[in-house]
Protein backbone atom coordinates (compact mmCIF):
# COMPACT_ATOMS: atom_id res chain seq x y z
CA UNK A 1 0.00 0.00 0.00
CA UNK A 2 1.15 3.12 -1.18
CA UNK A 3 1.16 5.91 1.74
CA UNK A 4 -0.97 8.91 1.20
CA UNK A 5 1.15 12.02 0.17
CA UNK A 6 2.19 14.71 2.70
CA UNK A 7 -0.74 17.28 2.79
CA UNK A 8 1.01 20.39 3.34
CA UNK A 9 -0.79 23.15 5.82
CA UNK A 10 -1.85 26.37 4.14
CA UNK A 11 0.11 29.33 3.50
CA UNK A 12 -1.76 31.93 5.72
CA UNK A 13 -1.21 29.27 8.83
CA UNK A 14 2.68 29.42 8.33
CA UNK A 15 3.99 31.80 11.30
CA UNK A 16 4.72 34.90 9.96
CA UNK A 17 2.57 34.58 6.75
CA UNK A 18 1.31 37.74 4.92
CA UNK A 19 -2.44 37.68 3.14
CA UNK A 20 -3.60 40.03 0.01
CA UNK A 21 -7.28 39.67 -0.84
CA UNK A 22 -8.98 40.89 -3.88
CA UNK A 23 -11.78 40.10 -6.49
CA UNK A 24 -11.26 39.66 -9.59
CA UNK A 25 -13.33 41.89 -12.04
CA UNK A 26 -13.90 42.18 -15.52
CA UNK A 27 -12.56 45.94 -15.27
CA UNK A 28 -8.82 44.16 -13.90
CA UNK A 29 -8.44 41.25 -16.65
CA UNK A 30 -9.48 43.44 -19.68
CA UNK A 31 -6.69 46.32 -17.99
CA UNK A 32 -4.51 43.39 -17.66
CA UNK A 33 -5.13 42.36 -21.48
CA UNK A 34 -4.50 46.21 -22.50
CA UNK A 35 -1.01 46.62 -20.45
CA UNK A 36 0.38 42.96 -21.28
CA UNK A 37 -1.11 42.79 -25.14
CA UNK A 38 -1.91 39.46 -24.19
CA UNK A 39 -5.62 39.01 -25.86
CA UNK A 40 -5.93 36.00 -25.89
CA UNK A 41 -9.66 34.41 -26.60
CA UNK A 42 -10.28 32.28 -23.64
CA UNK A 43 -9.62 35.90 -21.16
CA UNK A 44 -11.50 38.20 -23.46
CA UNK A 45 -14.37 36.70 -25.93
CA UNK A 46 -17.38 35.54 -24.11
CA UNK A 47 -18.69 33.06 -27.13
CA UNK A 48 -15.09 31.91 -27.67
CA UNK A 49 -14.74 31.16 -23.96
CA UNK A 50 -18.06 29.40 -23.77
CA UNK A 51 -17.24 26.69 -25.99
CA UNK A 52 -13.54 26.02 -24.12
CA UNK A 53 -13.79 23.52 -21.44
CA UNK A 54 -13.51 25.93 -18.84
CA UNK A 55 -16.83 27.40 -20.54
CA UNK A 56 -16.26 30.75 -19.43
CA UNK A 57 -13.46 33.85 -19.37
CA UNK A 58 -11.14 33.55 -17.30
CA UNK A 59 -8.20 36.15 -15.59
CA UNK A 60 -4.60 35.68 -16.90
CA UNK A 61 -1.98 33.81 -14.90
CA UNK A 62 -0.16 36.43 -15.52
CA UNK A 63 -2.39 38.65 -13.51
CA UNK A 64 -2.48 35.99 -10.63
CA UNK A 65 1.62 36.13 -10.67
CA UNK A 66 1.17 39.95 -10.21
CA UNK A 67 -0.79 39.39 -7.27
CA UNK A 68 1.90 37.06 -5.97
CA UNK A 69 4.12 40.16 -6.57
CA UNK A 70 1.74 42.04 -4.51
CA UNK A 71 1.32 39.58 -1.31
CA UNK A 72 5.53 39.58 -1.74
CA UNK A 73 6.05 43.36 -1.39
CA UNK A 74 3.63 42.97 1.75
CA UNK A 75 5.52 40.44 3.15
CA UNK A 76 8.87 42.36 2.80
CA UNK A 77 7.28 45.63 4.38
CA UNK A 78 6.47 43.70 7.52
CA UNK A 79 9.38 41.84 8.36
CA UNK A 80 11.53 44.46 7.28
CA UNK A 81 13.00 42.64 4.56
CA UNK A 82 15.26 45.35 2.21
CA UNK A 83 14.37 42.59 -0.71
CA UNK A 84 14.42 42.01 -4.49
CA UNK A 85 12.50 38.97 -6.13
CA UNK A 86 14.70 36.76 -7.53
CA UNK A 87 11.81 34.92 -9.05
CA UNK A 88 9.29 32.30 -8.87
CA UNK A 89 10.30 28.36 -9.08
CA UNK A 90 7.47 25.15 -8.86
CA UNK A 91 4.65 28.04 -10.17
CA UNK A 92 1.64 25.86 -11.31
CA UNK A 93 -2.14 27.07 -11.88
CA UNK A 94 -3.84 24.65 -10.63
CA UNK A 95 -7.18 26.14 -11.38
CA UNK A 96 -8.85 28.82 -13.28
CA UNK A 97 -10.14 32.21 -12.09
CA UNK A 98 -12.88 33.15 -12.86
CA UNK A 99 -14.32 36.75 -13.13
CA UNK A 100 -15.92 37.64 -9.63
CA UNK A 101 -13.73 35.12 -7.55
CA UNK A 102 -12.03 36.50 -4.51
CA UNK A 103 -8.36 35.48 -4.28
CA UNK A 104 -6.70 35.32 -1.14
CA UNK A 105 -2.91 34.94 -1.69
CA UNK A 106 -0.40 34.59 1.31
CA UNK A 107 3.09 34.02 1.57
CA UNK A 108 5.82 32.75 4.69
CA UNK A 109 8.86 32.05 4.61
CA UNK A 110 10.36 28.66 4.37
CA UNK A 111 14.53 28.63 4.45
CA UNK A 112 16.91 31.20 4.50
CA UNK A 113 20.33 30.70 3.61
CA UNK A 114 23.47 30.38 5.97
CA UNK A 115 24.41 34.18 5.08
CA UNK A 116 20.98 35.19 5.06
CA UNK A 117 20.71 36.62 1.66
CA UNK A 118 18.42 34.14 0.22
CA UNK A 119 15.00 33.70 1.28
CA UNK A 120 12.90 30.61 -0.01
CA UNK A 121 8.95 31.58 0.85
CA UNK A 122 5.72 29.35 0.21
CA UNK A 123 3.29 31.51 -1.81
CA UNK A 124 -0.09 30.15 -2.98
CA UNK A 125 -3.83 31.77 -4.09
CA UNK A 126 -6.86 30.29 -2.97
CA UNK A 127 -10.11 31.28 -4.48
CA UNK A 128 -13.43 32.13 -2.23
CA UNK A 129 -14.19 28.36 -1.76
CA UNK A 130 -10.96 27.52 -0.30
CA UNK A 131 -9.50 26.43 -3.25
CA UNK A 132 -5.87 26.23 -4.45
CA UNK A 133 -5.79 28.45 -7.86
CA UNK A 134 -1.74 28.85 -7.82
CA UNK A 135 1.19 27.84 -5.79
CA UNK A 136 4.63 28.95 -5.98
CA UNK A 137 8.17 29.11 -4.36
CA UNK A 138 9.48 32.39 -3.98
CA UNK A 139 12.58 33.42 -3.80
CA UNK A 140 14.04 36.68 -2.68
CA UNK A 141 17.30 38.89 -2.21
CA UNK A 142 17.61 40.55 1.03
CA UNK A 143 20.06 43.06 0.67
CA UNK A 144 20.38 43.79 4.64
CA UNK A 145 19.81 40.60 6.26
CA UNK A 146 19.51 40.38 10.22
CA UNK A 147 22.81 40.17 12.07
CA UNK A 148 24.72 42.21 9.14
Amino acid sequence: MTPEPKQEPPVRELPGAVEFTKTITEFDVYSFAGITGDFYPVHINAVYAASHPVGERVAHGALTVGLMSTVAGRWMLQNGVDGLSLGYNRMRFTKPVRFGDTISLAQAMTARSEDGHRITCRVEARNQHDEVVAVAEHLIWDAEPPGQ
